[in-house]
């Protein structure tokens, strides 16, 4: 099953400050989340991520998994170059039940990484092999992108962001969770929206939302 995990205000723990650690540590950026390195020899782009403030960087060696009750992460990944180590760390946070993932054995972690396409930083499409062929999954995404990138609209990108505020504003007004999705129905089909839209009018858009919702019934 493929899911998205909200990791917004969530610590995550990364053991390793390596390559290999460089690259979860990339992917997590973006999310808003604590992100915590340990890691005896941080390589110099580790470093300067600390530097920025981007990352927490502890230059600590690890040989055990008695960190873990310190720290109490959300999610921890094991990213050293000792198998035997990340094995212990995984199944020491499976006893915490923290979610945990191994860099060099993604079939006993909690999650599999995915091959990602960003369109337009609004929507984000997964491939994922399972962990069997990330190599098949790259593949994969080459051949994925380029069709959804020309097929994505930017009225498409627009409309979601339209959702997005006519959510925030349908809680404040509609009671239930059936009627609410009714009214985001109802605003996709809508004359005056569709017409704003074409012109570009999103101010007066999230107008028109601000009155539909408080005429909803």
């Amino acid at each position: 099953m493929i899911i998205d995990l909200h990791l917004n205000e969530k610590s995550v723990i990364i053991i390793g400050a390596g390559n290999e650690a460089l690259k979860r540590i990339k992917l997590l950026l973006g999310e808003g989340c604590e992100i915590i390195v340990i890691g005896e020899k941080p390589i110099s782009e580790v470093t300067k991520l600390s530097q920025k403030n981007k990352i927490i960087l502890k230059k600590i060696k690890i040989t055990s998994t008695t960190f873990l009750k310190q720290y109490k992460p959300f999610l921890i990944i094991a990213s050293t170059t000792d198998s035997i180590l990340n094995q212990k760390i995984v199944r020491a946070a499976k006893k915490m039940k923290i979610l945990a993932y191994a860099s060099d054995s993604p079939d006993s972690s909690d999650i599999s990484y995915m091959s990602l396409i960003d369109i337009k930083k609004t929507i984000t499409v997964a491939i994922s092999t399972s962990g069997s062929s990330p190599i098949m999954a790259k593949k994969i995404k080459s051949k994925t992108e380029t069709c959804l990138q020309k097929n994505i609209s930017d009225q498409d990108i627009e409309l979601i962001k339209i959702q997005k505020f006519a959510r925030i504003e349908s809680k404040k007004h509609i009671l239930t969770q059936i009627e609410r999705k009714k009214f985001l129905y109802a605003l996709m089909n809508d004359k005056r929206v569709k017409e704003l839209l074409k012109d570009g009018k999103y101010k007066a858009i999230q107008t028109t939302i601000k009155k539909m919702v408080k005429d909803w019934k």
